[in-house]
């Protein structure tokens, strides 16, 4: 039986990941179009010093250095979305460790509520045992027995709203 604070939790935290998933798809999409931009770039550097290059080994010296800026350019994208599979990470992480908490939490208190509710109601039963082996007549029995009714309800009342 789950409670009301943890459900609420619960909802909370499926917010929660519906943003943190928003902006990871939004941060690889970023680093992506950063790599691709970088690309670009360095394909208008090759292209314009390619036309400067005058011999054969400059040609090559070109090819060499775009070649090296479209490595880095995936690199730089490698490292951005690393950083962000790692911030992404360490959010689930936690959104899990304080969910495992809450549901830990509201087990505890839903043992001890029931711990509560079977030692009122044994409470109950004695004093009820205890009260109609002291009556002496009916109207008492009948006194002891609706007192007995109006503890029980009252140990599962106090059960339920402990549960909610």
């Amino acid at each position: 039986m789950e409670t009301k604070e943890l459900e609420t939790r619960r909802g909370a935290g499926e917010e929660a990941k519906k943003q943190a998933d928003k902006v990871l798809n939004e941060s690889l999409k970023r680093a992506k179009d950063v790599c691709k931009e970088a690309k670009k770039q360095a394909d208008i550097v090759y292209k314009e010093a390619k036309k400067l290059a005058v011999d054969k080994a400059a040609k090559k010296e070109v090819d060499k250095a775009h070649k090296e800026a479209l490595k880095e350019a995936d690199k730089v994208r490698d490292a951005i979305i690393g950083q962000v599979w790692a911030v992404w990470n360490t959010a689930w992480d936690q959104r899990s460790e304080d969910y495992t908490k809450a549901v830990t939490e509201s087990e505890e208190r839903i043992e001890g509520a029931e711990k509560a509710h079977e030692e009122a109601r044994k409470q109950a039963d004695i004093v009820h045992k205890e009260a109609k082996k002291l009556a002496v007549d009916k109207a008492a029995k009948k006194e002891a027995d609706e007192a007995h009714k109006k503890a029980l309800k009252e140990a599962d009342k106090t059960r339920k709203e402990a549960q909610k």
